[in-house]
Order: structure tokens, then sequence, then C-alpha cells
């Protein structure tokens, strides 16, 4: 079954419609990216997932549960959101640093105990930062914080990430692995592999990444469906407005987009 369910929601401020009424599915195990040109409404769908916003119109479940039945604690157990602007960790340990990840669970009187414990290691662990977990976050490169961020949500024990542009400041090397991670994660079937919903700007990294696509213009829903369904130069051109061109990867064999 789903992890949320979208029936006829939009959002608008004042007279202003930013999301338009739209309706939809997040399953676990896959990578949905959300794409579009700047403006689209991508980080405000994104925000009404977080409970970060209140739709407008319509109705949003998680685990077939409306969001407002949910308590602010228990939610946070099963949804992580990140931000396209983590905030500083100057002078915090990678390992203190994703151990915030378990404050849902003990709160800020709470003892952090040995299930606690195992959680951030197992975190670490599965984002390759167990030889980095005493180092300071601020010493560290900018792929490696952006795995700490994502160390944090797993320590969490989340059903569902919700990433804002997590690639928008590394360079390509950092934005493959931060990605790569990502998607390992969504697919893990030994960890009963979780919903990653994630906001990209390059349409050939959002390919290479996500399962399914969701395109937004002007708070509008352009296209949705299968990654590759979508890379065809007149979706492509609908979705940005400009024309576009498509040919297959070199090696892998995947769809490539280019700005004609």
């Amino acid at each position: 079954p789903p992890l949320f369910r979208l029936d006829g929601v939009g959002f608008a401020v004042a007279d202003r419609e930013i999301l338009r009424p739209l309706s939809l599915s997040l399953a676990p195990g896959r990578v949905h990216g959300l794409i579009g040109p700047n403006g689209s409404g991508k980080t405000t769908l994104l925000k009404l997932l977080a409970r970060q916003l209140k739709p407008s119109t319509g109705k949003i479940r998680f685990e077939d549960q409306p969001l407002d039945d949910w308590g602010d604690r228990a939610f946070a157990r099963r949804v992580a959101y990140m931000p396209q602007f983590t905030p500083a960790a100057d002078g915090m340990t990678v390992r203190e640093l994703v151990a915030l990840g378990r404050f849902p669970w003990h709160g800020t009187l709470g003892r952090f105990g040995e299930e606690d414990a195992a959680m951030v290691e197992r975190a670490l662990s599965r984002t390759g930062l167990a030889t980095f977990s005493d180092r300071t976050v601020d010493s560290l490169s900018g792929g490696e914080r952006q795995r700490g961020w994502v160390a944090l949500m797993l320590a969490q024990d989340t059903r569902c990430l919700l990433l804002d542009e997590p690639t928008s400041a590394l360079d390509i090397a950092h934005q493959t692995e931060v990605l790569g991670l990502v998607r390992d994660l969504a697919h893990d079937n030994t960890h009963d592999g979780i919903a990653v919903v994630v906001i990209l700007h390059d349409i050939n990294l959002a390919m290479r990444t996500c399962d399914d696509l969701l395109a937004l213009r002007g708070g509008d829903v352009v296209a949705h469906g299968e990654a590759r369904a979508i890379m065809e130069p007149d979706i492509l051109a609908a979705i940005y407005g400009v024309r576009m061109g498509v040919l297959p990867h070199p090696s892998r064999g995947e769809p490539l987009a280019y700005v004609l």
C-alpha cells in the first residue's frame, strides 16, 4: 500500500494558486522525483507532505491516516524532512549530529538508551560514515556533510525521506555519491525499503536516480509516470519551456536530455 495518498490537494496564498489540486500515491521502496522550473510548486508540495504547510484544498493521508490525526512526535518518527539549506552544526561531531535523529523517540528529558545508540551506529554504517563519526561536521566535505544529514534522518527509523534539492551545492562527484546512497536506501529490501521524495533540477540526474517523476510547471502537473516515459522531447519541452532532444547514454543506454 502507498505511504502517502493525496486527494485533490492544492495550496493557495490569498487569491494566488501556488499548487493546483492534484491526486497521487507515493509507494515505499521507490524514489519519487519532483522536477520542473523554479516557481513550479515543487517545494510547496514537499512542505505539504512534511506538514510544514497545510493544504488549502484536499486531503493528505500517511499510512492511511489523515495527516492532521498524527501527533507531532509520532509523525517525526515516520517522516524525515531535509530542507534545501540545512542548519549549521558548528563544533558538533558526526555521531552527535546523527544522534539528533533519535530525539522524536526519547524527547528532551528522555534517556538515550542502548536502542538509540544501536540506531545511530546502524545509520552511520549504512551511509558509510562510521570512520568519520568522531570528526566534526564542519571538517567534512560537502558530500560527506550531506551524508551526515541523511544518516540523521535514518536514525529516526523513518519510513520516508523528503529531500529538497539535496545536491544543489555539490560537485558532480558528490552529487552522484549522495543520490546513489538515496537510491540504495530506497531499494534496500533487507531494511524494508523506504519511500524517497526528492526535488532535483538536473533532469539527467533525476532520470538516473528516480523510479518515477512528477513534473510541475506553474503549479500544474505536466507529467507523471515512470522516469523513462517522461524523457521524451515533447514532454520535456512542455515541462521546461525550451526545445529539447533526447539520446541514449553511450554505455548504459538510458535516455539523456539536452537543450537544442
